[in-house]
């Protein structure tokens, strides 16, 4: 399995490295996590889906349409808490995404207490890309704060179906009378 490296997952190997501890005397990261050795991490990585390439990394900037189209490619990333979207761009040469995924963070735990003091909460949710397409899928929660272990997705309504599709034929109808 591929994972992406996080500044919070990577703390304490990073901190024992960075006050001197040699890397001999420490566990490999796998085996300090206690996890499968068939865990591979990247600092980022390039995925190719049905519409093109996709880049992965944790975090490298706010605005991950900006992040996007400096790459110029699909972009996917993490680390902002608050952050939870999908922004989309073009050019001549396709359409592109920057997603932003939340996080799955316990907002109450003691790794996460420096947040308290900030104005934005985190908003905790994951993402899919079927078919080379995102799409986000936001965690519900219980007035405790704690996922109810059910992924929801919200259908469309039968009423919006209907809507889409006489939007659509009025386009034929406008384009046969141009």
């Amino acid at each position: 399995m591929d994972l992406l490296d996080s500044n919070h997952g990577s703390l304490v190997y990073r901190r024992s490295l960075k006050y001197g501890i040699p890397k001999a005397y420490l566990r490999k990261y796998n085996e300090f996590l206690k996890v499968s050795d068939k865990w591979k991490w990247h600092d980022d990585l390039v995925v190719h889906t049905n519409n093109g390439p996709v880049y992965f990394c944790h975090g490298k900037m706010a605005d991950v349409l900006k992040l996007a189209q400096s790459m110029g490619m699909s972009c996917v990333q993490g680390h902002y808490h608050s952050s939870y979207s999908i922004k989309y761009y073009g050019n001549s040469l396709g359409l592109y995404y920057g997603l932003q995924v939340g996080c799955l963070i316990d907002k109450d735990s003691l790794a996460f207490r420096y947040n308290k003091t900030q104005r934005m909460r985190p908003i905790i949710g994951c993402a899919v890309i079927i078919n080379g397409l995102p799409k986000l899928i936001p965690m519900v929660l219980n007035k405790s704060g704690r996922w109810i272990g059910k992924i929801i997705i919200w259908p469309i309504k039968h009423s919006l179906n209907k809507l889409v599709v006489h939007i659509i034929n009025d386009l034929k109808l406008a384009q046969l009378n141009l």
